[in-house]
């Protein structure tokens, strides 16, 4: 019913968001950029906003500056169009738990392409709309949804402020008892914990009914999801989206790799250190260009997030594709040396410690480091963390290991399990993935 009634309604208003879904199900088919969008995003652009005003005259997107978050802070009236007077914009805030805070807006086309992404890419993960799932985050009274929202969205807001093993106990029975729930929703760092809680109950997946699993805004640790498909026996996705734009990339069902959204956004890989481009295997920076949004046009915006392109899909998703997202540039760590460690190292070589409730790993100056442990001291000895961390770090390593009863999340839900206080003074630009 809720299928249909969404449906019915967009009929009504002459079917907007399905032409937005069938536009991207057949630009992601054919596995081809979207070049007519982005010429029409960019003459845009410099003809209605007094930041890229400048580039009028352009050849192609590299005559475009490269921004970020802090370019658009400070220019952010001139980022605005002048295409919507009167016009109500919505308004995306970020957090601001990975960087600055800031805010978006966006006009009515780009919150319906939006809405078709979460549709489309949602249908590609094993969800169908109006399907009941449970979103696990932290729920405040800034984003804390109405009885009636979560009602018209057949959503169970599920609140992870704490993840003691009496929450995680909750949040085990509800997923047992109610054999409606389809779906779940939610940051993978809730994912890992909850992971090691059901493999310390011994539970198997005839206890579940959950058809998929959908992780977003943070990395998804290959064990994690592989641990997540041995509990519940059922479909894991990660999804890579901001707040700014939207769903950027998502993993397919059967592999790994993510496959990017070029029905909505163009994409650029940069090197880690310069604006020249990076070679398809080695870490970039990602910068989008988002083609729809013509309230305040986004072209060329460094996400701060550095991933590794590969050169072709390996399933029949005929997309460009990333074999990993590595996670915030601010937070990738540095061994003894200083050469460049992948943020998703530390929790490769953590992993099997399954009777911890939380881990959390940071790098307070050169060679020197604390590991957080939540539930750690009845279990496994100071030493063995020690030594695993100086095995990807160096054996000069200086690790410090610090007991604690909880480790906060942050205000918008997410949980920092890696976290660096260091920038050495000559930056390298290798990244090391594996133990030396």
């Amino acid at each position: 019913m809720r299928n249909w009634g969404f449906w019915a309604q967009d009929r009504f208003h002459g079917s907007p968001i399905r032409r937005h879904c069938q536009d991207i199900e057949t630009r992601l088919r054919s596995g081809q950029p979207s070049t007519d969008l982005l010429e029409g995003i960019l003459g845009f652009a410099v003809k209605h906003t007094p930041f890229y005003a400048p580039c009028k005259g352009f050849s192609s997107l590299q005559d475009f500056p490269v921004i970020n978050k802090n370019t658009i802070k400070g220019h952010y009236a001139d980022f605005k169009s002048d295409a919507f007077p009167g016009v109500h914009l919505h308004s995306m805030h970020t957090s601001g738990s990975t960087g600055t805070p800031f805010e978006v807006l966006q006009d009515p086309e780009k919150r319906r392409r939006v809405q078709a992404e979460v549709i489309v890419f949602g249908q590609r993960a094993g969800y169908e709309l109006g399907d009941r799932f449970v979103y696990t985050r932290v729920w405040t009274d800034l984003n804390r949804k109405s009885w009636s929202s979560a009602l018209r969205d057949n959503m169970i807001p599920f609140d992870i402020s704490s993840m003691e093993d009496s929450r995680l106990e909750t949040l085990r029975t509800l997923l047992k008892k109610n054999k409606n729930i389809k779906s779940m929703l939610g940051y993978p760092s809730t994912y890992g914990p909850l992971a090691w809680y059901l493999e310390r109950m011994g539970d198997s997946p005839d206890a579940f009914h959950l058809e998929t699993i959908i992780a977003i805004s943070e990395k998804l640790p290959t064990p994690v999801r592989e641990s997540l498909r041995a509990r519940f026996g059922c479909k894991v996705v990660a999804r890579y989206s901001n707040q700014e734009n939207g769903i950027l990339a998502q993993q397919c069902l059967d592999h790994d790799e993510y496959h990017l959204n070029t029905a909505s956004y163009a994409f650029e890989f940069l090197q880690l250190d310069s604006d020249l481009p990076a070679m398809v295997g080695e870490p970039a920076r990602m910068v989008v260009t988002d083609l729809f949004n013509r309230a305040m046009p986004m072209i060329r915006y460094d996400t701060g997030d550095v991933v590794i392109r590969q050169a072709s899909s390996t399933c029949g998703w005929a997309t460009e594709t990333l074999s990993d997202i590595e996670g915030r540039r601010e937070d990738f760590i540095y061994d003894t040396q200083d050469r460049l460690l992948s943020p998703s190292v530390p929790g490769l070589y953590f992993w099997r410690f399954t009777q911890l409730k939380q881990i959390q790993f940071i790098q307070e100056g050169k060679g020197q480091y604390r590991i957080m442990l939540n539930g750690a001291s009845e279990h496994y000895r100071d030493q063995e963390f020690i030594d695993l961390a100086k095995g990807f770090l160096g054996q000069d390593a200086v690790v410090f290991v610090t007991h604690v009863d909880e480790i906060p999340m942050l205000a918008s839900g997410k949980f920092k399990a890696i976290m660096s206080r260091y920038t050495p003074t000559a930056e390298p630009s290798t990244l090391a993935t594996s133990s030396k």
